[in-house]
């Protein structure tokens, strides 16, 4: 065998070993050896953004690969530790656009159009091989102007203009173009990592990913780039921002299990934008290759002991929510918190969940920032004179809620109880500074507004104090005071009858039980939100995980505990 025809054999040998599927056939079961996670991309909530260009690096070289989604196949070995990838533009006068290249040439493979290049090189330095058009050319020269490109294009026998708004460029670190790559959106670009015992990491940018990069352009968009990892080793990455992997190893194993179902179940979440799943809570929180790392044994262990694991109900994956705390009340039923009811996402006791530093908390509110809030979410009330809890769940969360204006009421229920005012929970209660204690006619202590109740006072009549109703909304309640008197405000005689006589600025003066004088207002200035826990309320607790197995349980009956009649199922 003569030595080129040696070289070509192995190149052969190095294509098919490089040609690997990335996505489970037919015959596969759901759980996919890869999954795609965006690491930059269009983000309506503003988390990420697509890039012009991104610099990416791997100990002991990259390779450039061409994927379609579902294979891909390494084309060469750029003998490069450090690349930048880029979109194919010039900008000029303030404008963007596309390169215009002269093309030559067309090849069967990317050997065969570098063995050509060669030609062009002594004369063309900027000459680089290009994948365009569904096959390899020699492309020269980036070109801003149509003419000189033309006049180049003459030059050159069979050559013809390429631009495209889905162009991107790799560059060595000088800024040489090394490959430009145009897959329409149909094949896309990737770099490979040259694997180092048996694991391929890759940085991008600052930050350390397992497996290789993958780059799409979409007309009249910058660069989307993606990790493509193992899906195993994307958990590695998600435990520890997502769980503290050195709490106790069967609440990380119980989480890693959740997390592989969630990953199953949400494949393809962001289809749209051409990856699986995105790096922040909207899916699950993503931070990279672990290698290194806070608790990366841990994390290790609880992913690799619980392999292929996955929860179902009834053959299913099932949505594995979670969250990170209740402060100590029950989960909360899917139906109280989203739309509909999951037969498997039911309230349950978590009283054994340990103590963290959002199991109680405290917002509070001028009644004029609740207005600011309300009207960012389009929604116009007037001036806020109340806001009301009208129902709660029997786990304890607000269930329906209304905003009193001086222009309107807006009611919502459910999680937006919640997103409203951007607190931690739903879990909560709200007290404001227009608020009194009373003693209702069981002898019962509660606080009450004091517009939203008969109020009865002691006055001097002929020189003995009795009971009178002096101000009211329209309530069939009376409740006396635990105060010794309710003195009128200064600026305005205390009208008997409706209290929505008063001016809303209005404050009057009790006498409280240690005989200091409190002067309240009549209509809320501030209201304190105080509430338990952080997150949905709607599966597993992430802090209530840790009780469990703190206090003995395994990571099956952990998830068991929290996912009602589910089974683990090993595939």
């Amino acid at each position: 065998m003569t030595k080129r025809a040696f070289c070509e054999a192995l190149l052969a040998v190095i294509f098919i070993l490089f040609s690997i599927n990335i996505l489970p056939t037919s015959s596969q079961t759901q759980i996919p050896q890869w999954i795609r996670i965006g690491i930059y991309y269009a983000d309506k909530y503003g988390s990420s953004s697509p890039v012009v260009e991104t610099r990416i690096y791997a100990k002991g070289g990259l390779y450039i690969g061409i994927s379609d989604d579902k294979n891909f196949v390494t084309v060469a070995n750029t003998q490069k530790d450090t690349l930048i990838v880029s979109k194919d533009v010039y900008k000029k006068d303030g404008k963007e656009e596309a390169n215009i290249h002269v093309v030559v040439g067309r090849y069967i493979s990317y050997a065969t159009a570098k063995d050509a290049l060669k030609n062009y090189l002594g004369v063309y330095k900027d000459a680089f091989v290009g994948y365009v058009n569904n096959g390899y050319s020699v492309l020269i020269g980036s070109f801003d102007n149509l003419q000189e490109a033309k006049k180049l294009q003459s030059k050159l026998k069979g050559a013809a203009l390429y631009s495209s708004e889905t162009m991107a460029l790799v560059k060595d670190e000088t800024g040489k173009i090394l490959f430009g790559f145009d897959g329409q959106n149909s094949k896309f670009l990737m770099l490979i990592p040259q694997q180092e015992n048996g694991i391929e990491k890759i940085k991008v940018d600052n930050r350390w990913y397992r497996g290789r990069v993958e780059f799409k352009r979409i007309k009249g968009s910058d660069m989307t780039v993606i990790n493509v990892s193992k899906l195993e080793e994307y958990l590695y990455g998600v435990i520890r921002m997502e769980i503290d992997p050195f709490w106790n190893i069967e609440a990380v194993k119980a989480f890693a299990v959740i997390a592989r179902t969630y990953a199953v179940r949400n494949l393809n979440r962001h289809g749209a934008l051409g990856f699986d799943l995105c790096p922040t809570d909207h899916c699950q929180v993503y931070g990279g290759a672990v290698d290194g790392t806070y608790g990366e044994k841990q994390a290790v262990l609880a992913v690799d002991s619980t392999r292929g694991e996955i929860i179902t109900y009834k053959g299913s994956p099932i949505d594995a929510v979670y969250f990170s705390s209740t402060g100590g009340i029950p989960t909360e039923d899917s139906e109280n918190v989203w739309k509909y009811p999951v037969e498997y996402l039911r309230s349950v006791d978590n009283s054994k969940e340990e103590k963290n530093s959002k199991s109680s908390w405290t917002f509070q509110f001028t009644k004029d920032e609740i207005k600011n809030m309300l009207k960012k979410k389009n929604i116009d009330v007037g001036d806020i004179l109340d806001i009301k809890v009208l129902e709660y769940t029997k786990a304890g969360r607000v269930l329906r809620l209304k905003v009193v204006g001086t222009a309107g009421e807006y009611e919502c229920q459910k999680e937006a109880t919640r997103l409203l005012f951007g607190i931690y929970s739903q879990a909560y209660t709200i007290t404001t500074d227009a608020d009194v204690n009373i003693v209702d006619e069981n002898g019962k202590v509660k606080r009450t507004r004091i517009d939203k109740s008969k109020i009865l006072t002691q006055e001097a009549v002929d020189g003995e104090k009795i009971f009178s109703t002096t101000n009211s909304l329209p309530s069939n309640e009376v409740f006396s005071t635990i105060y010794d008197e309710v003195y009128q405000s200064e600026s305005n005689a205390f009208p008997t009858g409706n209290i929505g006589a008063l001016d809303k600025s209005d404050t009057v003066k009790v006498v409280k039980e240690d005989g200091s004088i409190e002067e309240v207002p009549v209509v809320p200035t501030t209201y304190t939100f105080n509430g338990k826990g952080w997150g949905h309320g709607v599966g597993m607790s992430q802090w209530g995980a840790k009780g469990l197995a703190d206090n003995g349980y395994n990571y099956k009956q952990i998830i068991k505990h929290y996912y009602t009649g589910v089974e683990i199922e090993k595939r």
